[in-house]
């Protein structure tokens, strides 16, 4: 008789086994509340040990960090696509605004889920406010410089920008960070009549 097999797990570095950690809490933000999720939960997902988590993350604020890390580059890029855009015609404006809704149709829960979080640690609330002032910031600019170049009538861009993107935030959480979740293309017509009314003078596309 041949001896046993025995099979180990492919030995992992600590990079991959992070980046596993952080993957596995994205995935449980987009299937239940923040509140119920904790070292046990996660690690379940992984197949790994309570041991392991704590040689990562401090707990799971900590993780959620991780998580703001990885979704709020995305979320700049976005941004920034966004804002540049601006300087060009209302028809590619639409087009890249469609990217930030599909953001959002990829991410809505776990951002929803970080709002969360933030009311609950003083840390992830810094974290995540300053990810929303980047994108505010952005906004600014783009408004100022729509008014600069006289396509705007000036008013005060970074109130202005502030309302938008709160409101568009706190839209697409409720449209699509939570089931029922809002047709797509309803949600890209609602967000696109907000942005273009203010932008553009109710330029259509």
């Amino acid at each position: 008789m041949s001896a046993p097999v025995h099979r180990t797990r492919p030995r992992q570095t600590p990079e991959q086994t992070r980046s596993q950690i952080v993957l596995a809490m994205l995935e449980l933000l987009r299937e239940q509340p923040f509140r119920e999720i904790g070292v046990e939960t996660v690690m379940r997902r992984t197949g790994h040990s309570r041991t392991v988590f704590y040689r990562h993350f401090e707990d799971i604020p900590s993780l959620v960090l991780a998580v703001i890390t990885e979704v709020g580059g995305e979320l700049v890029e976005v941004g920034a696509d966004w804002a540049a855009v601006e300087r060009t015609s209302p028809a590619e404006a639409r087009a890249r605004l469609e990217r930030f809704v599909d953001f959002y149709v990829r991410h809505g829960p776990v951002v929803r889920a970080i709002a969360a979080a933030a009311h609950h640690d003083a840390t992830v609330d810094a974290a995540y406010g300053q990810m929303v002032e980047g994108f505010i910031a952005m906004t600014t600019q783009a408004i100022e410089a729509r008014i600069a170049r006289g396509e705007l009538e000036p008013l005060d861009a970074p109130e202005v920008a502030r309302a938008l993107v709160r409101m568009l935030n706190g839209y697409l959480g409720d449209a699509l960070g939570q089931e029922p979740f809002t047709d797509r293309e309803r949600v890209l017509e609602t967000v696109w009549t907000i942005w273009t009314r203010t932008l553009y003078g109710g330029a259509s596309a």
